[in-house]
């Protein structure tokens, strides 16, 4: 492990603290996992700390385990369904991995769930005589996901936040999006951070301004590039391009969002009078086509697609399931596949919901079949799959740049790669067999 030293900042800040309250927000890529523990190290060899809670996206349980294993011999246990269920199976019902093992890696979105939240509950209770807290230290990855809301109702992610920090005497959060342009947002997520210092506000005083620089560690690569230039070094990262890719969609797909926007508006004016669970049903209803209208129109349409079986269904679906569908899709998850399959379900479910309106939606259905056609995406029946659109311009500008800057002409340039991310499993293999058909 390269050790740099920016690093060593927030240690030393730290260690200044005799409660640790900070909000590691340095860019990506410096290392915020590395400075963590740093912190967690020291505080451990100095007796400051034993009890530890490490929240992270489910994604990321086993990677924060390793780091902590591999770099800095530390012994991480992680808690999910699974694990509670083989600790109660091997010691007894009664066991509560809460107060079983001393150094926790959780996702929040298990913790978040109300049987959980007890179980961690009951484990924090306390002797009312002693002014010792149930835990030592705090460390929140992503702590962004965990904002309080602008305006409106917080989510669960955040009210289970603030829940638990009173139990926790020293706090790390770790973000490399503080700001999501809401002071109040910002604000909000400072006071789980340190309630004595913060209030959540719409507007920071002067004092409070001055109170966040001494809680926020916030380095860009830039900064650090600059200060390496100024003392004669050869700057450590490379410099940044952030060009938008403009889309300019054919008359195929503008088609197909234009008759999308027409059921959607469909749906909406048929429950606008609704009870308010049906009315959330609705809206999920079209929420999840819509996300997968934005990622590709070959998404779109295998999700469309079972949306329509559900329709045809014999039997009509309850607003209940379609909440518990909802809530599945929402569940943070570390299987790609596991995932899939939610949305998939959940397509299926919200048409067997809208089935008693079909018959009210089928002119704007059957708009949104003919579009869907013209552009080429149709089921390939006993085969399974979707047949591969006519219009992709998300396609086109992937291969163009691909084509650009990763070709020279029938050979690949050893000194580039390319990292393309997407939301929906679909999309990924979409594009995977389009790579491999353009470059066999």
């Amino acid at each position: 492990m390269q050790v740099d030293d920016f690093q060593m900042v927030p240690l030393m800040s730290a260690l200044r603290m005799p409660r640790i309250s900070l909000l590691l927000a340095d860019d990506v890529g410096l290392g915020k996992t590395i400075e963590v523990g740093f912190i967690l190290t020291e505080l451990l060899l100095r007796r400051r700390i034993r009890r530890v809670l490490v929240l992270c996206g489910a994604s990321l349980r086993h990677q924060w385990r390793e780091e902590m294993k591999s770099k800095f011999s530390l012994t991480f246990d992680v808690v999910d369904r699974a694990g509670t269920h083989a600790l109660q199976k091997r010691v007894g019902l009664d066991a509560n991995p809460w107060r079983t093992y001393p150094r926790i890696i959780s996702s929040y979105h298990y913790l978040r769930q109300p049987d959980v939240l007890e179980q961690f509950r009951s484990a924090c209770r306390q002797p009312e005589v002693t002014a010792q807290l149930p835990w030592d230290l705090l460390i929140v990855d992503e702590a962004h996901n965990l904002m309080p809301s602008n305006f409106g109702e917080d989510s669960d992610l955040a009210k289970m936040l603030r829940y638990i920090s009173p139990w926790f005497e020293h706090k790390l959060f770790l973000t490399a999006t503080p700001h999501n342009g809401h002071t109040r947002c910002f604000s909000g997520l400072l006071e789980q951070l340190d309630p004595v210092r913060f209030t959540q506000t719409a507007e920071f005083t002067e004092s409070a301004k001055r109170q966040v620089g001494q809680v926020v560690v916030r380095r860009l690569k830039r900064e650090i590039n600059e200060l390496d230039e100024r003392e004669g070094r050869q700057p450590r990262f490379a410099e940044r391009f952030i060009a938008p890719v403009p889309l300019y969609f054919g008359q195929g797909e503008k088609e197909v969002s234009a008759a999308f926007q027409r059921f959607r508006s469909a749906v909406k004016s048929l429950i606008a009078a609704s009870r308010r669970s049906e009315q959330m049903a609705g809206n999920f209803a079209v929420e999840v086509l819509n996300k997968r209208l934005l990622s590709c129109p070959y998404t779109f349409a295998e999700s469309w697609y079972r949306f329509k079986e559900g329709m045809t269904q014999d039997d009509a679906a309850e607003a209940s399931e379609v909440h518990a569908a909802r809530r599945a899709v929402d569940e943070d998850v570390d299987d790609d596949r596991e995932a899939e399959g939610r949305v998939r379900h959940a397509a299926r479910m919200t048409g067997a919901w809208l089935k008693p309106l079909a018959g009210e939606l089928a002119p704007q259905v059957e708009d949104l079949d003919r579009a869907l056609s013209r552009l080429g995406l149709e089921p390939l029946g006993e085969e399974g799959g979707i047949s591969q659109p006519a219009e992709d311009e998300r396609w086109e500008r992937l291969l163009t740049l691909i084509k650009q800057r990763l070709r020279d002409g029938h050979s690949w340039n050893g000194d580039e790669r390319l990292i393309v991310f997407t939301e929906y499993k679909t999309t990924l293999d979409y594009l995977e067999r389009r790579l491999k058909a353009a470059f066999k």
